[in-house]
């Protein structure tokens, strides 16, 4: 995968960059499972393919109902598929160890997005990745095209194109420059699972998902929901802010 680009990306020119950087991971892949041979009590193992030069270790995988983090102390999740207060989130370092959380609190965005933030018992270890995301606008019409890792409740990694973002909302579509082994139509359990897309090598959190087919959900970036998104985290305390992936000006 082409190195770090020396100078911020725009907005216009994210596609250019990632379109490079799919075109390198995705040559010759065959396989996209992200973690195999799965367990909660003992290192799993992370899969042995393009999604190995990736880090995944922000997604919890130990349920359907996934959360994904956005800060050592903070995860999103759909807000119609969350996990209870008390449940156990388990995460997994880059050498696949778990790492194991007790969600204590929970704020639903139900009336603005399908989003739930949670706050987990203490903050996550620095093998374990917080995402972030991209700088929060209504201008982001130049993402139809682009590609994106879409992910679904088997711990695998698809790449779909972007169909459009409207409003709060973002939405997928199958395109014909990716291999059909490497598209899907998702289906119950899938939701919430997040969605990336690559920002000068760094997988950047876009949405998590609410419908199926290709796939839409919230789009994190929208103005009002990235607020109220940080709000909550804010009102669950911390001391934990969203964090943003620099862009030069379009």
């Amino acid at each position: 995968m082409p190195g770090a680009p020396s100078s911020a990306l725009s907005g216009a020119t994210i596609r250019t960059d990632s379109d490079q950087r799919f075109a390198a991971l995705l040559d010759g892949a065959t396989d996209n499972t992200v973690i195999t041979n799965y367990t909660t009590d003992r290192p799993s193992t992370w899969g042995h393919n393009f999604t190995r030069r990736l880090d995944f270790t922000g997604v919890a995988w130990d349920d359907t109902r996934t959360a994904t983090a956005v800060s050592p102390l903070h995860v999103v999740m759909a807000a119609h598929y969350q996990r209870p207060v008390g449940s156990t989130i388990v995460f997994n370092d880059r050498s696949g160890q778990p790492h194991r959380r007790t969600l204590v609190a929970v704020e639903s965005l139900s009336e603005i997005a399908d989003v739930a933030v949670g706050k987990l018992d203490s903050p996550l270890p620095s093998g374990v990745k917080p995402y972030r995301l991209l700088p929060p606008s209504t201008g982001y019409e130049s993402l139809a095209g682009c590609l994106a890792f879409v992910t679904d409740q088997q711990r695998r990694a698809f790449v779909h194109e972007i169909a459009g973002v409207q409003g709060n909302g973002l939405s997928f579509r199958h395109g014909s420059r990716v291999s059909s082994l490497f598209r899907k139509n998702l289906v119950a359990g899938d939701s919430g699972h997040p969605s990336f897309l690559l920002v000068g090598g760094e997988m950047v959190l876009i949405s998590t998902h609410t419908t199926g087919g290709p796939g839409s959900g919230s789009f994190y970036s929208c103005p009002q929901v990235f607020s109220a998104v940080d709000a909550a985290m804010t009102k669950l305390g911390g001391g934990y802010h969203l964090s943003v992936v620099p862009l030069a000006s379009r």
